[in-house]
């Protein structure tokens, strides 16, 4: 690629940078409030100026990022003569500068710890709102565990309970030294005999 066509594409990138920057400044100057024109636009007019602001950054964007990226690396730009006035020279070391300003470090600085902070914040409610979960899957177990032990004991003690009054009662049997002993048996007497036992004492 030649000089002139290197050229030509940071010229076009000029341009549209040029272009962002005037729409910034006129976005700017319609919605700040003036003491001829004090009421502030409305918010379908804002939108859609963002929305115009939006593209125009994108299109730069995409440019600067993918279409013109090796050219931008490839290059450097320096001006040709020295700055005149102190307003360009302010303007070319601001343009050549490699380090943010120092209030601009320890905003940047600061918006990090905020989101840091902010960050251990959340895994702290997170953690908080697990614990409360878990304790309250646990204390759930725990009385479902406790209702089914209870019907399991009732269910058991119904079981039991029907095969207690299902069983017939048993008569009493004769233990083993009553069947051992042969019982006498017992012949009827006559009354002839118990008077003559009552006279004499003897059977006859």
């Amino acid at each position: 690629m030649d000089d002139h066509s290197n050229i030509a594409e940071l010229e076009m990138l000029r341009r549209q940078l040029q272009q962002l920057h005037e729409s910034f400044s006129a976005v700017i100057l319609e919605t700040r409030p003036t003491p001829d024109n004090p009421t502030l636009v409305s918010w379908p007019d804002l939108l859609s100026k963002f929305n115009v602001l939006a593209a125009k950054y994108a299109v730069l964007n995409q440019a600067v990022s993918k279409k013109h990226a090796v050219l931008l690396r490839e290059m450097a730009v320096a001006p040709k003569t020295r700055p005149s006035g102190i307003h360009e020279q302010n303007i070319l070391s601001v343009l050549l500068r490699t380090k943010l300003a120092p209030e601009i470090e320890q905003e940047e600085e600061q918006i990090w710890a905020d989101i840091e902070v902010e960050m251990q914040h959340d895994k702290k409610l997170d953690w908080m709102a697990r614990a409360d979960m878990h304790e309250s899957l646990a204390i759930t177990a725990m009385n479902s565990f406790l209702y089914l032990q209870k019907k399991h004991t009732e269910t058991v003690d119904s079981l039991l309970q029907g095969m207690l009054e299902a069983e017939p009662q048993k008569k009493p049997t004769a233990t083993s030294e009553e069947e051992a002993e042969p019982r006498a048996v017992e012949r009827p007497v006559a009354l002839e005999d118990v008077l003559a036992f009552t006279s004499t004492g003897a059977r006859s």
